[in-house]
């Protein structure tokens, strides 16, 4: 009877993943670390996420290796995080490997530390053999482990070093940058400096989307210069290999300059983004690529990343079969036999070379640059050809989803489609944002906390990620239609801001709250990581609910945030994009638009230019007892429509005529 560690009773499936290794596996606990103290053994602690492709190739080459576990199970104890369950303790030693050294983090993370939980060497991944300029991962534990035997005093050493480092990081400030349209140009040479002109896209391979880069790119470009910039971006990557055109929705991101060949793994907290994007993007541009990439990836989201209940899963694997992109990629004899000669013919012309497969002997499907402008004027020709390639996949076996419910990752996903919805008006688009939002309330918000996970029940208290990007969400929905149960959770999510997360002495808010696990440190950042930040959301969403609400107490503590950020934005500030775009000298005082009429005059509003880029409320004149200062926002007659600027409101609208007047402009 194979011997099984202690991820067996653990509902993560990338822990599941691990529970029959015959490396001995603790989860996250107490007892790991009591048993590392009493044995005075150090600790391997491995952080990955179940579509990780390199995770995987780890595990294969090392964890399942009973040569590997012997001397991990004798020397370690070892322990296996969820980095999506556990995004603080990923944020910390990913720092501290950073900073220990010098290279950049990533997943697989190893980190090796004491049982007070104190790094003192990390990497990310190791080989079995000596390859890649790397040592083995067996010849690593060795040295580790005679290091840990050694230098006992060295490592106490450059433990305090490494928690100075971290409270410099947190006591960092300088002097109070304005967010003006100075920085704004400044941010514009920056990105510009590292904007791919051939292949569209920021720096080189590995390439990612970069979603708060692009939002800026989209809101802020004026010349053709760099309107040609961005849409030559949008365009590439709308038609490169990084898209899936058979299936819909965007893959992690692309190893290669060119966008061609992904990373094959799908996150649900990149395709949220990519929708918004796009859905802007179709707005500013009036292109209809863009829009029809969107609900591409709403298709792909219903059929592949929606529970029964109308939540969204996290991720889809890159691998499948052990074979990393088997699923999308197509071999030569599969073509043939799956599809027309003409339509081999069609492809072979605009999306792959039948001559020259471009991934491991087998195609992934990549429109060639030069054939850009003709593939957007035949793209229905293709629609058929698309269709055959699904029904081929549906042949062979699906890479694994991960069925946990993130809420921070939900709201990203929601917030485009709420801008989806808001293009389109397609009711189906609402029915799922609606019911999407009503399990999260029901399930995932209790009386005492908000869940940060859903995994066959709620589990992990809300990060700062979860509450500020679920009161933003929120917000959004109110733009949609009135919902006053949305509307009260959105008032708690702001309270328990101010109350668990906020850092009442400089400002800002932490990455855990005040009663969460207490580790040696405590992340507060204003940066982006591979989802917006979580601070810069809270303190655009209390300023929000404070000026809809009329709740000084929101508005004080997002003012209070943003001089933190003020004093924290990095010369570098390509990190800071969030910041930029949400709380930027033009939109610190939230415009906010109050509709009183009937559903016939909202649809009519629904329709004018200048909707989609408005936060406009649209309340029914027969709703009555409103909360807060909402109450005061009557309708007088038919039309009563009340348009303010942070602390400064205009007369009121008393017609439908005055309000497409005023909504061309800028308050």
């Amino acid at each position: 009877m194979k011997k099984i560690n202690k991820l067996n009773n653990e509902n993560s499936l990338y822990l599941k993943q691990h529970a029959d290794n015959p490396v001995y596996w603790y989860p996250w606990c107490d007892q790991a670390f009591e048993e590392a103290r009493k044995l005075n053994k150090p600790i391997m602690l491995s952080i990955g996420y179940s579509a990780c492709h390199w995770c995987h190739v780890m595990a294969h080459e090392s964890f399942e290796d009973q040569e590997t576990a012997n001397i991990l199970n004798e020397n370690f104890i070892n322990i296996k995080v969820d980095r999506e369950e556990r995004p603080d303790i990923d944020k910390i030693y990913q720092m501290s490997q950073s900073i220990i050294t010098g290279k950049n983090g990533g997943w697989p993370l190893t980190i090796f530390m004491d049982h007070d939980k104190f790094p003192f060497f990390g990497g990310t991944y190791f080989p079995k053999e000596d390859k890649y300029g790397m040592l083995s991962f067996k010849k690593i534990l060795k040295r580790v482990l005679e290091f840990y035997d050694n230098n006992k005093e060295d490592i106490k050493k450059q433990n305090s070093n490494v928690l100075e480092v971290f409270k410099r990081l947190n006591l960092r400030e300088s002097q109070a940058t304005i967010i003006d349209r100075n920085i704004l140009n400044k941010l514009k040479t920056q990105l510009d400096s590292i904007t791919d002109t051939i292949n569209g896209g920021f720096g080189s391979a590995p390439k990612f989307p970069q979603f708060p880069s692009l939002s800026f790119c989209i809101d802020n470009c004026s010349t053709e210069l760099e309107i040609k910039k961005i849409k030559h971006t949008l365009d590439r990557m709308c038609t490169s290999g990084i898209n899936d055109y058979v299936d819909g929705g965007f893959y992690r991101y692309s190893v290669d300059d060119l966008w061609m060949i992904p990373h094959f793994e799908k996150m649900l907290y990149d395709n949220g983004p990519m929708m918004s994007i796009l859905c802007d993007s179709y707005i500013k541009f009036d292109d209809n690529l863009y829009i029809d990439k969107a609900k591409e990836i709403y298709d792909w989201a219903c059929l592949f990343m929606t529970s029964e209940e109308g939540v969204f899963y996290s991720t889809i694997d890159a691998d499948s079969e052990g074979s990393e992109g088997k699923y999308y990629i197509f071999s030569n004899d599969e073509l043939r036999k799956s599809l027309e000669t003409e339509e081999i013919n069609l492809l072979n012309e605009y999306l792959l070379d039948l001559a020259r497969p471009n991934f491991e002997g087998n195609h992934h499907l990549h429109l060639h640059r030069k054939k850009e402008n003709d593939f957007k004027k035949n793209k229905h020709k293709f629609k058929n050809i698309f269709n055959k390639l699904s029904f081929l996949r549906k042949k062979k076996v699906l890479p694994s989803i991960d069925k946990k419910i993130l809420l921070a990752w939900n709201c990203l996903y929601i917030k485009g489609l709420i801008k989806l919805y808001k293009v389109t008006q397609d009711d189906n688009i609402h029915k799922s944002i609606s019911k999407a939002l009503d399990f999260i309330i029901k399930r995932m918000v209790s009386a005492e906390t908000i869940y940060s996970c859903f995994n066959q029940k709620p589990c992990f208290p809300g990060y700062l990620d979860d509450y500020a990007l679920l009161g933003s969400a929120l917000i959004d929905y109110l733009s949609i239609e009135w919902n006053q149960d949305y509307y009260d959770v959105c008032k708690r999510v702001c309270d328990d801001l101010i109350n668990n997360f906020e850092d009442k002495d400089r400002g800002g808010f932490f990455f855990t709250s005040n009663q969460h696990e207490q580790l040696f440190y405590r992340p507060k950042s204003i940066s982006d990581d591979s989802v917006p930040s979580g601070l810069v959301y809270a303190t655009d969403t209390l300023l929000y609910m404070g000026y809809i609400s009329g709740n000084q107490n929101y508005i004080d503590s997002g003012q209070k945030s943003l001089d933190f950020i003020k004093k924290t934005i990095d010369e570098n500030l390509m990190s800071n994009v969030s910041a930029i775009n949400l709380l930027n000298e033009d939109k610190i005082d939230k415009e906010i638009i109050i509709v009183r009429s009937n559903k016939k005059n909202w649809k009519k509003i629904t329709k004018f230019e200048g909707y989609y880029n408005k936060f406009i409320m649209f309340i029914d004149s027969e709703i009555q007892d409103l909360p807060d200062q909402i109450e005061l926002k009557k309708c007088i007659g038919e039309f009563t429509s009340y348009h303010c600027k942070g602390m400064t409101c205009q007369e009121p609208k008393k017609t439908i005529e005055d309000f497409k007047a005023t909504l061309k402009l800028n308050l």
